[in-house]
Order: structure tokens, then sequence, then C-alpha cells
């Protein structure tokens, strides 16, 4: 009898522990702390969690998560891996897509939209003759309803940064949207706190100032990212001594 009555307490106990882990578990800082030690490849176990957690299913929590996906299928699309990047996507979409039919005036779930679908665009380039004006429409609709919001600017700038211009890209535009995304964060301590898209903003501000040729302002920043992230892998190793071998 005594060994079922250890057995009982031993699995409440796991139980609890259990509970309170998926209760007190920071997705927000893990995915920070991984974005900046260049470990982007492990926010799948998180991205896990997340989606089985009893606890993040109001939608809150699932445009959070929308933003898990951003995140970690762009670092797929980067490090090419394509097929896992589909997948992803396929969990992404119907998710956005509901959250839009109850809220079809946020901002933020048109700009995650139209991100998404340029995803798409950029594993299979010919699907843009039939994705690219949704994704233009979700990308012009989320800056006109939240024109000062900083992550709603990145999200609308990404559109015109990577799409070619013919699908309405437009880098000059996209380096305007970015700056007044990275001036919204400056104003505000708390939107910047472990906040993994204030670096990666950074960054790609940094990229584009670097592909307009204006080297000295792209070095300004990423020697701002070596101040406040000295161990951010991709600028300390390869962006800034990159560019500090053209301006040779």
């Amino acid at each position: 009898m005594k060994k079922y009555i250890y057995l009982f307490v031993f699995t409440l106990f796991c139980f609890i522990i259990s509970s309170v882990n998926a209760q007190t578990l920071n997705y927000k800082e893990y995915t920070y702390k991984l974005f900046v030690s260049g470990n982007v490849s492990k926010w799948s176990a998180y991205i896990s969690k997340f989606e089985k957690d009893p606890a993040k299913k109001d939608d809150i929590s699932q445009i959070e998560l929308l933003g898990y996906y951003y995140g970690y299928i762009g670092h797929l699309i980067d490090i090419k891996d394509e097929d896992r990047a589909e997948t992803y996507i396929k969990n992404a979409l119907p998710l956005v897509e509901k959250l839009i039919e109850k809220y079809p005036n946020n901002a933020l779930l048109k700009g995650y939209n139209a991100n998404i679908i340029g995803f798409r665009i950029a594993l299979s380039p010919l699907r843009a003759t039939t994705l690219a004006r949704g994704m233009m429409k979700n990308a012009k609709a989320s800056i006109s309803l939240a024109p000062n919001d900083p992550t709603v600017n990145i999200l609308s700038a990404n559109i015109f940064y990577y799409m070619p211009d013919f699908l309405g890209g437009n880098t000059k535009q996209a380096l305007t949207q970015y700056k007044k995304a990275l001036s919204e964060f400056e104003k505000n301590d708390n939107l910047r706190d472990s906040n993994w898209m204030y670096l990666q903003l950074m960054v790609t501000t940094a990229m584009v100032e670097e592909k307009l040729d204006n080297y000295n302002n792209a070095k300004i920043l990423y020697e701002k990212i070596l101040e406040l992230y000295p161990n951010y892998p991709h600028v300390r190793d390869y962006r800034y001594p990159n560019l500090l071998k053209k301006m040779k």
C-alpha cells in the first residue's frame, strides 16, 4: 500500500513542478538571450514549449507566438533550411489568419501576415504572381493603422527592403521606416528591454545603409551594436569586419 502512496505522491509532485515551470517560463527572456548569443537555432525548443503551454492559449499570447514564428522562419530562410521554414509557415499562416478574422483592424497582425506571405514568396518566387498583391495590401494597411508603432514599422519596412522593385520594393522607403522604428525604440526603455527585435533592427538598418553606400552611417550602427552587445557574433565576426574592409 505504501508503495502506491509513494508513487502517487511522486507523480503529483512531478505534475506540480511541471505546472510551475510552464507558468514561470519567461519565453521573451530566453529567446532574447539565445538571439543575442547567436543561437537562434535553439528557438525551436521554446516555440514547441510555447505551443503546448496551457497558460499561453489566450489571443495576446498567440500574437506573441506569431512574433517567435516570424523571427524563427526568417532565421531558417537565412540559413537555407527551406523545409523547416515551410513547416513553421504552415503553423503560422492559419494562426495569423484566424486572429485577423477576430481583429481585422489590428496593425501588428497585418504586418505579420505581410511578412509570412513574403516568406512564402522567398521560398517559391513563382508564388509572387498570386501572393504579392495581398502582401503589399497587408503591409500598407498595417502602417496606415499604426504609423508610429516601431514593430509595425519594422514589418512594413521588411517588405520594401526584401522585395524586388517590380513587387513594390523600395530600399530608401525601407530605410526611412527602419529609422523611424529605431527612433521609437530609443524613446522607450521598456520597448528595448529583452527585445530581440531591437538588436535585429539595428543590424538590418546598418545593412541597408551599407547597401546604399552610406558606410559611415553603417559603421556607427555596428559600433553601437558592439558596445551594447559585444559578444553578438554576426556583427562582431562578420558584418563589422567586412564593412571595415570595404572602407579601406
